[in-house]
């Protein structure tokens, strides 16, 4: 099973994707893995809108474990099996919470391990004014997960009217990597993702 994870800064859409990517692609019930730091994995049941009620939050860091889906995605007579992991938002310095730093750990060992890296920018972050226009955590996601993984940005946020001009800049900044605009909330881009992880499945 391909293991594609989206990864990212905190509150730049990551568990909205992944929640309604999942229902995008057919699932009615949402089946979350969840890895808990004691080393154990356990399964927590959710329709989408439950999910969407339970899961999403504009409290930062509010994804303190690593929780993954599983999709059978179509492909002529067969189906792919992808595993698309949801992570602790990634953020500089040492985090005070210990559980925090710990789901950070976990995510920066995923992000050696997994297939696929999609690396999720709020579009709205993108910065005119200073030298580079990324964050530099971003930049770092970026350098080191794009060097020798399967990598794509989704710069999300497209729905709103101030980032058509960020996305342009970023895809002048960027024209050797993959970005794929999109709007976690409205399912905006969507089918342009399933193309790419298809691909690698």
């Amino acid at each position: 099973m391909t293991e594609c994870l989206v990864t990212g800064m905190p509150n730049v859409g990551k568990t909205c994707f992944v929640i309604n990517f999942a229902e995008y692609m057919g699932l009615k019930e949402l089946k979350f893995y969840i890895r808990q730091l004691a080393g154990y994995t356990s399964v927590r049941r959710y329709s989408p809108e439950d999910a969407r009620n339970e899961l999403i939050s504009e409290e930062s860091n509010f994804t303190r474990e690593i929780q993954s889906v599983k999709l059978e995605i179509p492909s002529g007579k067969v189906f792919k099996e992808l595993e698309i992991i949801d992570s602790c938002g990634l953020s500089e310095g040492i985090h005070p919470d210990a559980e925090i730093r710990l789901a950070m750990a976990q995510t920066i060992r995923l992000i050696r391990e997994s297939n696929l890296i999609l690396h999720m920018i709020d579009l709205t972050n993108i910065s005119k004014e200073e030298e580079d226009i990324l964050l530099p955590l971003d930049r770092m996601i970026m350098n080191y997960a794009s060097l020798e993984k399967n990598y794509a940005i989704l710069a999300n946020k497209i729905d709103l009217h101030s980032a058509k001009e960020n996305l342009k800049i970023l895809r002048e900044n960027f024209i050797s990597k993959k970005i794929i605009p999109i709007s976690a909330l409205y399912w905006l881009g969507f089918q342009e993702v399933k193309r790419l992880v298809l691909n690698y499945v």
